[in-house]
């Protein structure tokens, strides 16, 4: 295709076209429809002043119409406005010219069936996707918002994707919900956009509720504005807005900016809870935490060897980079500040317009303290303890991994500068590469549910027609257990995702499995600490195809994932505990979930195994008591 052409789609049911469209050249850019006989519905000219603009034209239904784009490029369409939209979701339309193996409406299978996608983890249609955004369950529906750039296959300004879903496993795509702010269509020198935030579920006075007694959710998010390459021109604040229908989105509007001077540029990543409790929280207010850094002054200076609530002094002997593959001593961290979790706190109801009072420093982690800062904070009660979660910019461990993502646990208390985290234990939420930006929210059974989305540290991805540059988790419920996180899949995975059994050959000195589409559960009972490895996929290094090999092996006693040939092969992914007797196994084509001893531990990474089937390979040196393999359905229908 060229920038100028033409395609026919059929709307069935659908009433609205949307285009999300780049300029090419300096000429008009113009969208035109005509129904089947060439009449013409609809001329769209894109603004002069945009170089990207978003087209929502009205269709009529059940016709065909022919669409041609003059003077620019469609990246991203769909049809939407139907009936029964939650259940129908829409219907995309692909009039990207590089997207050539797709027809003009392909289906669900021909967009996730093919090599280079997974299949029972949550991708978009196409582009970029980053941070799983306002989780929440809404009248019957988990909601899951998302980051999305819906112009390229790399990072660029935020619009917020959606999709619904019954079971936290089958998705529906809805339309996209949040765009970013109408400058960054007209000047390319400024970046930004609707970046990450949360969801409560409230009821008609905007008082928090259980989502299946809501009339509404009431969303938090950040907005960025920045020069691009100059970091003191950032911008961050914190905006509120409405959802009724669990589509559309109401009035957005300002609730909170930087408390003082003292905050960092960074500034962000709302996250709200309504339904902690204990003796340092006020049960009539809703408690917001955000991401930043602070000075260190700010705090005693014995802070760093202080075990003093608000404080975390655990350090894993890293080193601050800008870089996946950083060296120690290349990039400089800014020695005067540390990574804080800042505390803001508001009057129930949650009206748009409520004061956000900011209650101090609840986190701060001098172990890292050379770290950038945090992204995507979370601070939540499971199981009677108090619970933060973070990941750390621009910061490598000792074992060379990259911006993982810690957990800190203990008990909120009071103290004469607002409520702080004391910190009881802390450890990585996932020992794999990758698994970032994470967000947990409390369904309507009380489970606590989390998404991570995985960012490609180990490079497996390379822009190819038909892709998509992003992925979620599979949802893993929370729990505190002798004082650790556990992570593991939700029920509805194992209750949807596995399929039929798969045979078992051989004995435990070479155990075969074969995993037909290269997608697979595992459940190995492991019946000591003998030395054992699992090949659990090869395949080809997708940027210079070399040979690679996903390994989870057990050396003296040691349980890690070692990805042979990868750019992360040299990162130790140690699991970081002992006495391992169960190992389960998610493999989804391209990406792999382990889960160690019922989720004491977790570790994961983007991985691409071979086009066709796969095979899963078990040896041990000691007893194996058991091996359940099974096929792993799709999600997409």
């Amino acid at each position: 295709m060229s920038n100028t052409y033409s395609i026919s789609i059929e709307t069935g049911g659908y009433r609205q076209l949307d285009l999300f469209a780049e300029r090419c050249g300096e000429g008009n850019a113009v969208v035109t429809v005509a129904d089947g006989n060439g009449v013409a519905i609809a001329a769209h000219t894109m603004p002069i002043a945009e170089r990207r603009h978003h087209f929502s034209i009205a269709v009529p239904q059940k016709s065909t119409v022919t669409v041609a784009a003059s003077g620019l490029v469609v990246r991203f369409g769909y049809l939407s406005e139907c009936d029964d939209l939650l259940d129908n979701g829409v219907r995309y339309v692909n009039l990207n010219p590089s997207d050539t193996d797709w027809p003009a409406q392909p289906t669900l299978e021909q967009i996730y069936n093919r090599f280079g996608r997974s299949g029972a983890h949550f991708e978009p249609f196409a582009r970029w996707m980053n941070d799983p955004n306002g989780l929440c369950q809404f009248q019957g529906r988990y909601h899951l918002f998302f980051q999305l750039n819906p112009y390229g296959f790399g990072w660029d300004n935020m619009h917020w994707g959606h999709a619904v879903s019954r079971d936290l496993v089958h998705w529906t795509h809805l339309p996209v919900f949040l765009e970013p702010q109408p400058e960054l269509h007209t000047d390319e020198r400024i970046v930004g956009g609707a970046f990450s935030g949360s969801a409560v579920t409230v009821d008609e006075h905007d008082n928090p509720v259980a989502g299946n007694e809501a009339s509404a959710i009431r969303l938090y998010l950040t907005r960025h504005l920045e020069t691009r390459g100059d970091e003191s021109s950032v911008t961050e604040y914190q905006t509120t807005c409405l959802c009724e229908d669990g589509v559309h989105v109401r009035v957005e509007s300002p609730v909170a900016l930087r408390a003082n001077d003292d905050f960092g540029y960074d500034f962000r990543d709302p996250k709200v809870e309504c339904g902690m409790g204990g003796e340092a929280l006020d049960p009539d207010r809703a408690y917001m935490v955000t991401a930043t850094n602070l000075p260190v002054s700010e705090f005693g200076a014995d802070a760093a060897d202080s075990a003093v609530p608000g404080i975390s002094t655990q350090n894993t002997g890293g080193w601050f980079t800008y870089s996946p593959q950083g060296k120690p001593g290349v990039d400089q961290p800014n020695n005067a500040t540390v990574p804080a979790m800042t505390l803001f706190s508001a009057k129930k109801p949650l009206k748009r317009n409520v004061t956000w009072r900011y209650e101090g420093p609840v986190l701060a982690d001098f172990g890292h303290q050379i770290a950038r800062t945090y992204e995507c904070p979370d601070l939540f009660q499971v199981d009677g303890v108090t619970v933060a979660v973070g990941a750390l910019m621009h910061y490598r461990d000792k074992q060379g991994r990259f911006q993982q993502v810690r957990w800190y646990a203990g008990d909120l208390v009071n103290t004469d500068n607002g409520p702080k985290l004391d910190v009881k234990a802390s450890d990585w939420c996932d020992f794999g590469t990758g698994y970032y930006a994470t967000q947990s929210f409390a369904d309507d059974n009380g489970r606590r549910i989390v998404f991570g989305w995985f960012t490609d540290f180990p490079a497996m991805r390379v822009e190819q027609p038909c892709l998509a540059n992003g992925m979620m988790s599979l949802p893993r419920e929370l729990h505190v257990r002798d004082g650790r996180l556990y992570s593991k899949p939700v029920d509805e995975v194992y209750r949807e995702l596995l399929g039929e059994r798969l045979a078992v050959h051989g004995d435990g000195d070479d155990m075969v499995v074969t995993a037909p589409g290269n997608a697979y559960y595992a459940n190995v009972h492991l019946a000591d600490d003998a030395d054992a490895i699992m090949v659990l996929a090869k395949g080809a290094n997708p940027q210079d195809g070399r040979p690679t090999e996903l390994l989870l092996q057990r050396t003296d006693g040691v349980t890690r994932l070692v990805a042979k040939g990868t750019a992360v092969e040299d990162v130790d992914f140690d699991s970081g505990i002992t006495d391992v007797r169960q190992v389960e196994v998610f493999f989804d084509r391209n990406v792999v979930e382990v889960f160690l001893n019922g989720g004491q531990a977790a570790g994961s990474m983007l991985f691409q195994g071979a086009d066709g089937d796969g095979e899963l390979r078990i040896a041990s040196s000691g007893k194996i008591d058991a091996v359940d393999a099974r096929a792993l359905n799709g999600i997409w229908r």
